[in-house]
């Protein structure tokens, strides 16, 4: 059997399985949402997945939005609609992706078991932490992403990579990468520029980051998002709007890709990263 159709067909359980837990374990009596409220949550979806088809992760674009909004109130319970949502669509993304793109085998494997291991490990911590401490490594996450991302639209990283795939030390460094990348969207923070930029470092082909990206997610998010269900640290209807939504996007942004400018991109990420630096260094953000 085609071993690209295997990881798609893994990946679809994965999603299915942890859906049904999703419903299971659905919260019948917190969350009371205005038909308002539900537009801006959905508009929020769709906007905050076009980006994240493109590269700019949806944790940050959410994040930003919800302030705007003032919807998902709970910071615990965003993090694990975040999550839940992410799932969805990153399995969207995937199966686009990988229909499209040439992509190393290896290399994708690597990707998913590494990413994956750090998501199951980081999910059982967060739920179980503190919202200050989130903070703190959110904010964390954040600065080191857009100190990152600005080196390499200075020029300092360059882009020049053409291989399709990592080999030897540069793809045991990359397993390293992902699985810390793994231990960030527990926390709320989303890895999608990271991976970005951290292919292009090593040299590889920066159109080989969608399915890599897409594929990782789609593994390690129903891991992370597994531990929030059973704490039950989630929005039921916005999760499902948020899905719903954001698929919808990953759809309309996904044949627009080849024809539109990373560069102008990158710079937008930077924005609505700097924005959520400046947020979460006021002490009323995330109120314990």
């Amino acid at each position: 059997m085609n071993v690209l159709l295997v990881i798609k067909l893994v990946a679809i359980i994965c999603a299915i399985l942890v859906l049904l837990l999703f419903f299971i374990y659905r919260k019948n009596n917190a969350e009371h949402s205005s038909y308002k409220l539900k537009l801006k949550t959905g508009f929020t979806g769709f906007i905050a997945n076009v980006g994240d088809t493109f590269g700019i992760g949806s944790f940050a674009s959410i994040i930003a939005l919800r302030r705007i909004f003032r919807i998902m109130p709970d910071d615990a319970s965003l993090i694990g609609t975040l999550n839940l949502q992410a799932m969805v669509t990153a399995l969207a993304q995937t199966l686009i992706f990988l229909q499209f793109v040439e992509v190393d085998i290896l290399t994708l494997m690597v990707s998913c078991v590494m990413i994956t291991l750090g998501g199951m490990l980081s999910g059982f911590v967060a739920v179980n932490v503190s919202r200050d401490f989130i903070r703190k490594v959110m904010l964390a996450a954040f600065i080191l992403t857009g100190i990152i991302l600005l080196l390499s639209q200075l020029g300092v990283f360059p882009i020049n990579g053409t291989s399709h795939g990592l080999t030897g030390y540069r793809l045991a460094i990359f397993a390293g990468f992902m699985f810390i990348s793994g231990l960030l969207p527990a926390f709320g923070v989303g890895y999608y520029s990271l991976v970005q930029v951290f292919i292009f470092i090593v040299g590889a082909s920066p159109i080989i980051a969608f399915p890599i990206m897409a594929t990782a997610s789609a593994f390690q998010m129903p891991a992370t998002a597994v531990p929030f269900i059973l704490k039950r640290k989630f929005y039921f209807k916005s999760a499902l709007i948020l899905m719903i939504a954001g698929t919808v996007g990953v759809f309309v942004a996904a044949p627009l890709i080849t024809n539109v400018n990373a560069y102008y991109l990158k710079w937008i990420l930077f924005v609505v990263i700097l924005y959520n630096v400046i947020m979460l260094l006021k002490p009323t953000v995330l109120k314990k």
